[in-house]
């Protein structure tokens, strides 16, 4: 029998997905040009970080916030058995992508506040992405998604 999908997971989908675009984008943006310069950051604002350039924040952000939340969407929306997985989620009664969910929003919030310590703070975007990693975190944890995601993951629609 297949569940319907609540109106939450699909918001899900949304976030982690624009979430992936952005992530690759400036990750990408970050490694062909470690200056920063073609997305408008200062190599000034490293003064206090640990890094000469944005190389190394820019891979970070690359596969951190671009490929894993576009791999977990990829996962929710298609829901591969793969056993491999759960060698990393915390919670074995949910789907492995659920909680994969969960972890990307708290990769992101992680990501936030380290920036803030490291270069401080530099505009609204990064209060908006603090938001987007709370936000990824209360819809994958609110009722109806983790219901959704629970249990036997191969009775989810396709």
């Amino acid at each position: 029998m297949k569940k319907q999908r609540p109106f939450l997971v699909y918001i899900l989908y949304i976030l982690l997905f624009l979430l992936g675009l952005g992530g690759i984008f400036g990750g990408a943006m970050l490694v062909a040009d470690p200056s920063g310069r073609l997305i408008g950051m200062d190599i000034n604002y490293l003064h206090s970080a640990p890094f000469k350039d944005y190389l190394f924040p820019g891979c970070i952000l690359f596969v951190f916030n671009g490929l894993f939340p576009l791999f977990i969407l990829y996962a929710l929306l298609r829901n591969p058995s793969w056993q491999w997985p759960e060698a990393i989620n915390i919670y074995k009664d949910q789907y492995w992508p659920w909680t994969f969910s969960l972890y990307a929003g708290i990769i992101l919030a992680i990501w936030i506040n380290i920036q803030l310590l490291m270069i401080g703070y530099l505009g609204s975007i990064q209060a908006w992405y603090g938001l987007w990693g709370i936000a990824i975190i209360i819809v994958t944890l609110s009722p109806a998604v983790k219901k959704y995601y629970a249990g036997n993951f191969n009775s989810l629609s396709r």
